[in-house]
């Protein structure tokens, strides 16, 4: 949902919430009032605060909503600046959001480190082609599952975050912010020493190509630490861009790529 901004706080009222989590949700009114048993008048009037639901009705609001009922009752103050429309996100969303992030970075951190793995038969099996062949077969095949579950793993309703300017009620985004600062130093400790070992990693194999250290079963180690090292980096990364895409939306939205991006679509 767009909404505009004023350059101040504004309180989100109870009707707005719920027109927001409803389009969240992809939802209509006349799905939304079959899912709670009323009317789209009731619903219409509640979105239009000419309204209030009766507390069965928030209950189950909240049920299909996935929020609490303090959530929908309590005005939030909502972070807003200049002549900017923006989609509103709520905590809950951008939990979701977060969530599933790191579920899928999981699975594609996954196809990183099978594929790297594939060096491990490589190596160990240099006399027996077969083994060889058959091993290297699995991992790869492993990895190619794992950025299909990633794939399947994306939910389309969180792709809306990277083509919008992201508003947020304020107490929400000092709390991203916050666990933001926590979560980048723990990313940080991985990412440094994941793009170390890789670096050392890649040495190793450029010195054995070449022909100045031979092959050895010391070799398993390499493509280990290459596995463990992209597994890393790319987990890290990835969480690390998801906070910032929420915490430092400001500069992810004022960047020309997105600009661009926004405009081609408008034209479409």
């Amino acid at each position: 949902m767009s909404v505009k901004r004023f350059g101040m706080e504004e309180k989100m009222k109870l009707g707005e919430k719920i027109v927001k989590l409803r389009k969240e949700k992809g939802l209509s009114q006349e799905a939304l009032a079959e899912q709670i048993g009323t009317t789209r008048q009731a619903v219409s009037k509640w979105e239009n605060d000419q309204g209030f639901p009766e507390t069965e009705k928030l209950l189950q609001l909240s049920n299909v909503f996935e929020v609490s009922v303090d959530f929908l009752l309590k005005d939030e103050k909502t972070e807003t600046g200049s002549d900017e429309k923006g989609y509103y996100v709520s905590r809950e969303f951008a939990r979701g959001y977060l969530a599933n992030t790191k579920k899928t970075l999981l699975y594609l951190g996954a196809c990183f480190l099978f594929w790297a793995l594939a060096g491990v038969p490589w190596v160990l099996f240099r006399e027996n082609e077969t083994w060889r062949m058959a091993g290297m077969a699995v991992c790869a095949i492993l990895g190619v599952l794992a950025m299909v579950f990633g794939m399947f793993a994306e939910e389309d309703r969180y792709k809306i975050l990277k083509r919008e300017p992201l508003l947020f009620d304020y107490d929400v985004l000092k709390e991203l912010a916050a666990e933001y600062d926590f979560v980048g130093k723990k990313c940080r400790l991985i990412a440094i020493p994941s793009v170390s070992l890789f670096i050392i990693g890649m040495l190793a194999i450029s010195l054995t190509m070449s022909g100045t250290i031979p092959w050895t079963g010391y070799h398993v180690l390499v493509f280990l630490v290459f596995a463990v090292s992209l597994f890393g980096y790319v987990y890290s990364l990835g969480v690390m861009e998801a906070y910032e895409l929420l915490v430092r939306n400001e500069k992810h939205a004022g960047s020309l790529w997105f600009r661009v991006r926004k405009k081609f679509r408008e034209k479409l």
